[in-house]
């Protein structure tokens, strides 16, 4: 159930970030707060409460930074660029492409298992992201352009910060990444956009508050509860945006975009369940070595 509730409050995040943008917010100011209030709340409460997963070794300062801007950085920037063009739920579900391509590249450079489950698996989801797009639409698909290619993007940077990640997990708690990879992208958005723009925004209360839940509770907490490896359940997490960008903002998607998007959830679980299986899964490599 905690592992639910954390899919809930991930997809209550892209639909609280699709009503900042629709009242004029920049979706890559609105990256640069989730990233600079994060990084400061993530590193306050861990001096506090678990000082010594804040100690690093200094040559691996350097990783973290590439992990922060590279990953965590370039993510949120498609991420909220592409709800900020397309529907939420089909930009969540264009990010849950990452799977198949951490399938791919485990195969091609990790040595894992390409067997028949993970084939058909990955013809899901491109077939499913073909309909998530409205690829069978050329009028949908014009309309949807940047936001489909912002979300590609995003399922591209995700699949780098989770496998980068679990590199660093031979190493270092996920709170320790966490923390860590925010600095980075915090750092990496206010050289870019500098933090004045970040301070002088003339945000009325709500939209504080609104920020605040979309870097706390909508970002921190349902990490802390994903602190395992549950990633199957968070393919409940699209059903739920959905869901809440319907009943909040109205939003839609047409039959065959929801066949698509359960194609897409049905390929991640396949993929997850697959990978679990395999013994050269990093996360096993890491609990086998302990």
């Amino acid at each position: 159930m905690a592992c639910l509730g954390a899919a809930v409050l991930w997809a209550s995040n892209g639909v609280v970030s699709k009503y900042l943008m629709n009242g004029g917010l920049s979706p890559f100011v609105l990256a640069q707060g989730r990233m600079t209030f994060g990084a400061i709340l993530t590193a306050a409460w861990l001096l506090l409460t678990r000082p010594k997963t804040l100690i690093i070794r200094p040559r691996d300062i350097l990783s973290f930074i590439l992990l922060g801007s590279l990953g965590l950085a370039a993510v949120n920037c498609c991420y909220l660029a592409s709800i900020s063009k397309i529907s939420t739920a089909a930009a969540i579900l264009l990010e849950y492409l990452a799977p198949t391509l951490i399938a791919v590249y485990a195969w091609r450079f990790m040595g894992e298992r390409m067997g028949l489950t993970k084939i058909i698996a990955l013809g899901l989801a491109l077939g499913g992201c073909y309909l998530v797009v409205g690829g069978y639409n050329i009028g949908l698909l014009n309309l949807n352009r940047w936001g489909v290619l912002w979300g590609l993007g995003a399922a591209v940077t995700f699949a780098f910060y989770c496998v980068y990640s679990e590199y660093n997990l031979r190493n270092y708690s996920p709170w320790t990444i966490l923390c860590y990879a925010l600095i980075g992208a915090s750092i990496t958005f206010n050289l870019a956009l500098g933090p004045a723009r970040l301070l002088t925004m003339g945000w009325d209360t709500k939209s504080w508050l609104l920020i605040f839940y979309s870097v706390s509770i909508g970002t921190i907490v349902p990490f802390g509860i994903f602190a395992t490896r549950a990633t199957i359940i968070s393919t409940f997490e699209p059903i739920a945006a959905g869901l809440m960008a319907y009943l909040w903002l109205g939003e839609r998607l047409e039959g065959l975009q929801m066949l698509g998007g359960l194609g897409v959830l049905f390929a991640v679980f396949l993929i997850q369940k697959e990978r679990e299986r395999d013994l050269l899964a990093p996360a096993m490599i890491k609990k086998r070595n302990k």
